[in-house]
């Protein structure tokens, strides 16, 4: 401890800089004012503004809410700092709106928004002219889908519908209650009914007239605010855009629709014709029998639900054009580019508006909305996005420039079936060499000039299917809306003889689906386009254009993998609710074993980001179950539905996941005993049980992933076709890996070699010797045995491969695992090991030229970690040696070494704990190459809060004489300060603890130190960062008396501050809690 008192106020000047606001966001580097003690206040510090708290991952990605914290309010106006850990309030208002969720309490999920809301308002208004202590973007987008997650007027209007029937049974029939939900859900995808008015009629009038209130327009109002300080990405703007357009479908979804046939004289539009005058005088007819009154009154509610799908769907135009706009205003950048969900979502609202309006105009002539405006929208929508992203359209415009209504199709060629079939094909052809020489039929059909009709082009619209191109979706939509408005401008009498009017059947909408679902670049906006194409199908089915022309159980198939491959959140709800669309007696439509397979599947996708998601399949896969027994026609359960729940489990977080995978397995035995034939497990289950039980980490899993098998390799004894392959016995040895079981795992290794001698095809592979390896590095009972094992085995690899076992090879994965085991030893050989290793894996690999053994980030992680383990007084310099040895080779373009954070983080960690006087100044230099790394384009390389709390570390043990302690605590002060004002990271609990202890241990005790110790405590309090280290160090730091001033004014029990103050806090031990 330095003694000199008269250096300080030099020292502490700097520290007081490192703890004010930095005058500009951009700064990097701290100017230090040497300015003396008597103009310093630490009032000043506690009323600076603070940096932009953490952000909590966003609504969605809360599993289940913790102990939140509470949310103090301070007793004196130095606590009433701007941001006041606001972040944690609204935290907890987000963890409470999840778990009302959950219960299903809508009230209380938008109070609580509302409340998330609010606090955030107060945040931006509190931080007004201080960028540095305005909201994170993460938390504006947090806030948002916090009100996105609101389910909308119309579902809270049902939902208390709903309890009232129930409290009255007899107002409202129980299956008119059912057909009009069950209605609701069909109108998505376009399954309208004229039943069910009455019930919807009275549901609506007690959601009224609150669009302004409605989940998207709140989060519409926080989007508006963070545009101001931020760029929101497009996915937050297409989050809200398909948000308004659930809204506007769920508000048409509520007009009956009124199916005629007409001529559809209209050749203009997108195949929505208007109905002729005597389907008109029948309707009017047909509703002349209703009541008056009931008719004016049920006219006026569907007026008001045309009025308000208007308005959302104006709102979502409104979003759209203002994402464009920032695409323009930041030059064009692909990441600004909008999303081509939000066009098909808009485009697909207006274009339902466009259907209904006929519907509006028979019902009420007061307030009718012109179909001529949505048609128009619809196509200055479609040309906006050709524009956009410039699809190979090139020819898509007809006669004089004018762009055609057509996506790719020019208007110049839809003159007649030939040109069009002609221009589909030739351009199918020249994308696709291989397609030109294997479609000779087409190609005869071509030469020979023979009438082309509906099976020509269905194998055309296949042909994309089958030969993906980035325009197979819209080709293939083209030629049916070809097809359709050829169908349409025929008379009726005419359309089933004509051979030149090739009408669309129901194989060619599933050609259509299938072509959009293999149609690369277009990720999300696949399973709306495909949801699309069938809400088409019923515009034309409802005027009569496509009178029985509807979609079977294929297509709702197809739409269910659209989602399941989309990977956007809340796809496999979607899927689910299709397959509940499908169970429903009233559509005719019924689910086959492929249809729950593909939904089970989507649960299983999401499952790693989804804990309920094995539940989620499960239920389904019961449901199966259930229907199947009741109905012998039913699809029953298959070995396929079953592996995709046992995959959800596998892949999920789920607890009880392995325990829940193995009950499914035994009811899945019994099944197939009770003469389900088709639910016989195979390998594939065994292993994705094995799977499930390794990655649930349960108290003998590994185990019991064994004991499976040993019960697959008796089958196979006994001639059964249930053989394990290699996966099943690599699962189990990562099983056995993950504990640290060596010896079960080598065992099982022999036991691999000894069974692929009798002829097992499951031979052991680098995987399954590095699964062994890992297991050594992991086994606790005596290293030194570790360290001769592994050797051993890795000699033994070595000598098959000489001996001619080729496909056994050591690859780099194995030289990891074996680096790995010595770093973890301790022996005092294995820093010399380690560095012979890498020699090795660098001259066989870098040098050498085999890609196979070179040595990649994690190795040299590996090499690095053992030089800072070994306590060797050689491991300063040897540590040096080796990330610039990274570098270099890095340098020379050896992209698999590239530096990464890691790596420096573990040499600044090597020179704290090295016994250097300047250890606070390398280490700090060691933060400056890496920051010059990451400016240089190595974004890998990027500083990490683990660097500057190695850098205050290093500091805080300096030691030696008053003039290197005096630089250390220059160094700690300038660290701290950096870390503050960073764009991109923030202090940890750690990082307080350590510039704490740098006090302590570099600062004598006197009255500046106790007032500086004051500003840095509170601060830390106000950023919820109070954890253990901190106490520590403040009880070391200060006297008891002094420690229970700081406490005064706050709820404390027995001087244990309260929770808000460590709601920011990530560490294991919580025993100084409450």
């Amino acid at each position: 401890m330095m003694q000199t008192a008269w250096l300080f106020p030099l020292l502490l000047s700097t520290t007081c800089y490192a703890l004010l606001p930095p005058s500009s966001p951009h700064t990097t580097k701290s100017s230090v004012t040497l300015s003396s003690f008597s103009s310093w206040n630490p009032n000043e510090i506690l009323l600076s503004p603070l940096p932009p708290p953490r952000t909590s991952p966003l609504l969605f990605a809360v599993s289940s809410a913790t102990e939140d914290p509470t949310i103090i309010s301070p007793t004196n106006d130095e606590d009433n700092a701007p941001t006041n850990n606001l972040q944690g309030e609204i935290t907890l208002h987000l963890n409470e709106a999840v778990t009302a969720q959950s219960q299903q309490d809508v009230t209380s999920q938008r109070n609580a928004v509302e409340n998330a809301s609010q606090t955030l308002m107060q945040w931006v208004e509190l931080s007004k002219g201080v960028k540095s202590s305005m909201p994170g973007a993460e938390v504006f987008q947090s806030v948002i889908q916090g009100y996105l997650s609101l389910p909308s007027s119309i579902r809270i209007a049902q939902q208390q519908q709903e309890e009232n029937e129930s409290i009255q049974e007899c107002i409202t029939d129980n299956y008119e209650e059912e057909l009009a939900e069950k209605n609701q859900i069909k109108s998505l995808l376009g399954k309208r009914t004229i039943k069910g008015q009455q019930q919807q009629h009275q549901q609506q009038q007690q959601g009224g007239d609150n669009t302004n209130s409605s989940p998207p327009h709140l989060a519409t109002r926080i989007l508006d605010v963070m545009e101001s300080y931020y760029e929101p990405t497009p996915e937050v703007y297409d989050a809200i855009i398909a948000s308004f357009g659930k809204c506007a479908l769920e508000y048409l979804a509520q007009i009956p629709s009124l199916i005629t046939e007409s001529n559809h004289n209209d050749k203009e539009d997108i195949g929505v014709g208007g109905e002729d005058d005597d389907a008109i005088e029948q309707t009017k007819g047909d509703m002349a029998t209703i009541d008056d009154n009931d008719d004016d009154e049920q006219s006026n509610q569907y007026s008001l639900y045309y009025s308000q799908a208007w308005k959302s769907a104006k709102a979502a135009l409104q979003l759209l054009n203002r994402s464009e706009d920032l695409y323009h205003e930041t030059g064009k950048q692909s990441n600004r580019l909008p999303s081509a969900s939000s066009y098909a979502t808009v485009m697909d609202v207006y274009k339902a508006l466009a259907v209904n309006s006929a519907h509006v105009l028979l019902l009420v002539d007061s307030k009718k909305k012109s179909r001529d405006e949505a048609l128009n929208v619809w196509k200055n929508l479609r040309q906006r996005r050709l524009e956009m992203y410039r699809l190979n359209d090139s020819g898509a415009t007809g006669e004089g420039g004018r762009r055609s209504r057509y996506n790719i199709l020019p208007g110049g060629v839809t003159k007649s079936v030939e040109d069009t079939f002609g221009y589909a094909y030739n351009l199918l052809c020249e994308s696709s060499p291989s397609y030109a020489k294997e479609s000779s039929e087409l190609s005869r059909l071509m030469e020979n000039e023979q009438k082309i009709g509906t099976y020509h082009f269905n194998q055309l619209i296949f042909d994309l299917a089958q030969y993906p191109q980035s325009f197979s979706g819209l080709l293939a939509q083209d030629l049916l809306e070809f097809m359709v408005a050829r169908v349409a401008s025929t008379p009726k009498k005419e359309r089933e003889n004509n051979p030149n009017v090739p009408k669309p059947t129901v194989e060619t909408i599933n050609g259509v689906l299938k072509a959009w679902m293999v149609t690369p670049n277009y990720h999300d906006a696949v399973a709306r386009r495909v949801e699309s194409v069938l809400a088409k199908l019923a515009g034309w089915q409802s005027d009569g254009t496509l009178w029985g022309v509807t979609p079977d159980t294929v297509s709702y198939n197809t739409c269910i993998n659209c989602w399941k491959q989309s990977g956007i959140p809340g796809a496999a709800e979607r899927a689910t609710e299709i397959l509940v669309l499908m169970e429903d007696d009233s559509t005719n439509i019924a689910p086959d074993a492929i249809s729950y397979c593909s939904c089970m599947s989507a649960w299983a996708e999401c499952a790693a980001t989804n804990p309920r998601a094995g539940a989620n399949a499960e239920a389904i896969l019961t449901r199966m179950h259930s229907r199947g027994k009741e109905n012998d026609d039913a699809p029953k359960p298959t070995t396929r539905c079953f592996n995709a729940v046992l995959l959800a489990y596998a892949n999920g977080k789920q607890k009880g996941g392995g325990k829940r995978a193995l009950e499914l397995l035994r009811f899945m035995e019994s099944l197939h005993s009770e003469g389900y034939v088709d639910c016989q497990p195979d390998s594939y289950t065994f292993n994705i049980v094995m799977k499930a039980l390794t990655n649930s980490k349960e108290t003998g899993a590994a185990q019991k992933a064994n004991q499976l098998l040993r019960r697959m390799e008796r089958s196979n004894d006994k001639g059964s076709t249930l053989q394990p392959d290699i996966f099943s016995y690599n699962i189990v040895l990562d099983a056995f890996s993950r504990i640290g079981d060596a010896e079960s795992a080598e065992k099982l290794l022999q036991q691999m070699y000894d069974r692929s001698e009798r002829g097992s095809i499951a031979k052991p592979n680098a995987h399954s010797y590095t699964a062994v390896l890992t297991a050594w590095a992991r086994n606790g009972d005596g290293k030194a045995v570790a360290t001769t094992r592994a050797e051993e085995l890795f000699n033994n690899f070595e000598r098959k491969y000489a001996a001619g076992e080729t496909d056994v090879q050591a690859d780099t994965t194995v030289y990891n695992a074996l680096i790995n085991v010595w770093a973890k030893s301790g022996e005092r050989k294995a820093l010399y090991r380690v560095t012979q290793i890498l020699s090795t894996m660098e001259e066989l690999g870098l040098q050498g030229g085999d890609e196979s053994v070179a040595p990649n980030s994690r190795t040299y992680c590996a090499v690095l970690d053992c030089i800072a383990r070994s306590r060797n007084f050689k491991a300063y310099n040897k540590a040096l040696e080796v990330i610039k040895r990274m570098e270099d080779f890095y340098s020379e373009g050896h992209e698999s070494v590239r530096p990464c954070a890691r790596a420096y983080s573990i040499v600044i960690s090597t020179i704290a704990r090295s016994r250097k006087r300047d250890k606070a100044v390398k280490a700090q230099e060691m933060l400056r190459r890496m920051e010059s790394e990451y400016v240089k384009g190595n974004v890998a390389a990027r500083p990490t809060v683990y660097c500057y709390n190695g850098v205050l570390n290093a500091a805080a043990f300096t030691s030696g004489d008053e003039r290197d302690q005096e630089e250390a605590f220059r160094v700690a002060c300038l660290t701290f300060d950096e870390l503050r004002i960073s764009e991109y990271l923030q202090p940890t609990h750690v990082s307080y603890g350590t510039f704490l202890k740098s006090i302590r241990k570099l600062m004598p005790d006197s009255e500046i130190r106790e007032k500086l110790v004051t500003s840095v405590f509170r601060r830390c309090c106000k950023e919820g960062l109070v954890g253990e280290m901190v106490l520590r160090e403040m009880k070391a730091l200060s006297s008891p008396d002094f420690y229970q001033s700081l406490m005064t004014g706050y709820d404390t029990k027995l001087g244990i501050p309260p929770k808000s103050f460590s709601a920011n806090v990530v560490e294991r031990d919580y025993d100084w809690r409450e």
